[in-house]
């Protein structure tokens, strides 16, 4: 998937930021979603997002675009609170570092393959199915660790296949 595929979900979190109130929260990923999910204008471009990209690929580039444009980052997971649209988000409570270096497709794809290489006993056997979403998150400039992790909190850990 190239990463311009994502330029309507972009701009859906766009639109969606500029109704919430700010100051911004940490929680600013729930926001976001509980927007899209109380406009009915904003509602339908992200139905029409996940009938064309499915539902998992839209919320985790909806979480990434609002990490992105608020230039933080979160490693606590938490659950949804005010949007039903995503389990769980995690809490933009650190500044986001900068890039070290981006990666090339080859590479991200190296780098997949080598961690789950390591790590097949842990992970659950529907994560293959989310291979381009973890190489999209890679391009991104995600830590595999985190892309892994990323992918499989949208279902909330569960081992069952994931949700479209």
């Amino acid at each position: 998937m190239e990463a311009n595929k994502t330029a309507g979900v972009k701009a859906l979190v766009a639109d969606a930021l500029e109704s919430i109130e700010m100051p911004y929260t940490e929680d600013v990923i729930d926001d976001v979603f509980h927007a899209i999910e109380s406009s009915p204008p904003l509602l339908a471009r992200y139905n029409k997002e996940c009938d064309r990209l499915g539902k998992m690929v839209v919320n985790t580039w909806g979480g990434y675009w609002t990490a992105n444009f608020m230039d933080r980052i979160g490693e606590r997971e938490v659950p949804a609170r005010k949007s039903t649209l995503i389990g769980s988000y995690s809490k933009l409570d650190q500044p986001a570092p900068k890039p070290i270096k981006r990666l090339t497709e080859a590479d991200a794809k190296v780098l997949m393959s080598d961690y789950h290489q390591q790590n097949r006993a842990a992970l659950p056997v529907w994560i293959r199915e989310c291979r381009y979403v973890i190489i999209e998150l890679l391009l991104a400039g995600l830590p595999v660790e985190k892309a892994y992790a990323q992918a499989v909190s949208l279902h909330g850990g569960n081992p069952e296949r994931p949700k479209k």
